[in-house]
């Protein structure tokens, strides 16, 4: 029997409490880190406001959720199979099911509006670096798409240190090549590619697979755009300080 379901808009706002409540307080007892990131990048020319956003604005958003899409589903079923056996009375009901499609202010919509800030502040001026930026952005999310993998009730999974070596090889002959801003290079391609090849390149197999909540973004201070974009921002500040 084919499942028939409805697409529709929906804006709400939905607050999500930390899964990994254990790794929650284990990420807490480091949090210093973050405040190393911070320094680093305001030493190093980042904007106060810019490197605070980065470090400890994605974190304490992490756990906001915006619904924009509400999916109804349309199951039909047999209620009494073993019964319609014996006496083969066409009984035929449905259940409804729904899925709603979030995007995670900390995990999707800061690091979207960060990498065009840094795209359009570092990166667009320069023909070659752009294009390398491009190319490396496609080459990166097909890669990622490839290496992700659907658990229903549970989001897309995807290795985390596939997406950072990948945004970093990039970074580092763009660097080289053509001096681009590392910072921006990196950050813009890790989290973007994230992004891109993990959540939006898997968005019909969640739509097929998943009921209840998804977030695009939303798997709290462990998803993996924000730890692509915090390592990225790390290692990149290195070759800020020695390239």
């Amino acid at each position: 029997m084919s499942v028939e379901y409805q697409v529709r808009p929906r804006l709400g706002v939905r607050f999500s409490l930390p899964v990994h409540l254990i790794l929650f307080i284990g990420f807490l007892l480091i949090s210093p880190l973050l405040l190393f990131v911070f320094l680093v990048l305001v030493s190093i020319g980042v904007n106060p406001l810019l490197a605070l956003t980065l470090t400890l604005g994605s974190l304490l958003t992490s756990y906001i959720n915006v619904t924009i899409v509400e999916i109804t589903y349309y199951t039909p079923f047999a209620p009494f199979g073993d019964f319609m056996k014996l006496f083969p009375i066409p009984i035929v009901m449905q259940r409804v099911d729904k899925l709603f499609i979030e995007l995670n202010v900390g995990g999707a919509i800061i690091p979207v509006a960060v990498s065009i800030y840094l795209i359009l502040t570092y990166l667009i001026n320069n023909t070659a670096v752009m294009a390398l930026f491009i190319i490396s952005l496609i080459i990166s999310s097909f890669i990622n798409w490839l290496d992700s993998r659907v658990i229903p009730g549970i989001g897309v999974a995807l290795p985390t240190a596939l997406p950072v070596l990948l945004t970093l090889t990039f970074t580092l002959i763009a660097t080289i090549l053509f001096r681009a801003n590392p910072l921006g290079f990196s950050y813009s391609l890790g989290s973007l590619s994230t992004l891109i090849g993990a959540d939006l390149l898997n968005i019909g197999r969640v739509v097929r697979s998943m009921r209840g909540y998804v977030a695009i973004g939303g798997a709290g201070v462990f998803d993996g755009i924000y730890i692509t974009g915090l390592a990225s921002l790390v290692l990149a500040s290195l070759y800020r300080v020695f390239i």
